[in-house]
Parts: C-alpha cells; structure tokens; sequence
C-alpha cells in the first residue's frame, strides 16, 4: 500500500497523554482573593492518525474553575502556566463560557513555564455566594516528528491584582 506521495503507507500511532494536577496559588497581593479548580486532573491522548496525516488534536472540558474577590479588590485576573519546561507535545487551555460580568476570557494561552492571562477584568465584590466561573478547555496536540510518548504537566492558577 502506498500513500499519495508515492511512499510505502504506514500507520503512525501516538501516544499523548498529558496529565494535569490542579496548583493553587494566592499571592500576597490578592491576599482575601480565592480561585479554585473543580474536577481536578485530566488526561488527554493523541493517537493514531492515517498514513501521510498529522493526528487530530484532542480536548477536555470536564474542569472548571472558580473564584472570589473581596469588595474592596481593585481589579483582578487569573494567570495560568505549567510546570513543564520542555513539554513534547503542544498543550493550551481557554476559559469557555466566562459567568457574566466577573471577568473576560484572554483567549486560547499556549501553556509554559511562563505566567499567561487566561481571565482579565475581574471586578471586585465577586462574593462566595455567588462567585465566578468557567469552564477550562483543554487542547493538546502532536506532529508525526513529535514520535511518541507523554508529558505531565502541572498547571498553576494565580489571581493576582491586573
């Protein structure tokens, strides 16, 4: 069997788990802030993609993530990062389905070992009884040339002042 470029056909399977474990800071500047992760660690695979393919990427929404602010807050975001310094495979993470008028979401953030806005704009008075969330979604992907393997992230949430 060959594939469209005149190349013996092979199956390419992969094996991409990244398995997040949930870190919770405060820093000292958002001291009375809290943020909270939800349904904890995830795995996500990617495998097998067709001869002359890249494989699909793969996602999770199972996670979600909340927070409080103090009345007395000055504005707040949460920043996300991973512990991982060189990951073999591609992990990012969006805040989905932000609950209105307790912050925005930053938009798709690549994760490293480098702090990312993942929610801006979190305004103070974001109480306990009624406090912010979303949904984190997950997406990680793999090339042929990233061979096969795993990576273990652990995924840090911050709220500090923006």
């Amino acid at each position: 069997m060959w594939d469209g470029n005149g190349h013996p056909a092979t199956a390419i399977a992969f094996q991409t788990v990244s398995v997040l474990a949930a870190l919770l800071l405060f820093s000292a500047a958002a001291w009375g802030a809290d943020v909270s992760v939800l349904n904890g660690d995830v795995d996500l695979t990617v495998s097998s993609a067709s001869a002359g393919q890249q494989p699909t990427s793969t996602t999770n929404d199972v996670c979600r993530l909340q927070w409080t602010t103090l009345v007395m807050d000055d504005t707040k975001k949460i920043t996300v990062q991973s512990s991982l310094a060189t990951p073999s495979f591609m992990l990012k993470v969006s805040a989905v389905n932000v609950s209105a008028g307790d912050g925005t979401a930053a938009g798709q953030v690549t994760l490293s070992t480098t702090a990312e806005d993942l929610v801006t704009n979190i305004p103070a008075a974001v109480l306990v009884s009624d406090p912010g969330t979303c949904t984190l979604h997950y997406t990680a992907s793999a090339t042929a040339a990233n061979g096969t393997g795993s990576d273990s992230h652990t995924i840090t949430f911050t709220i500090v002042d923006q």
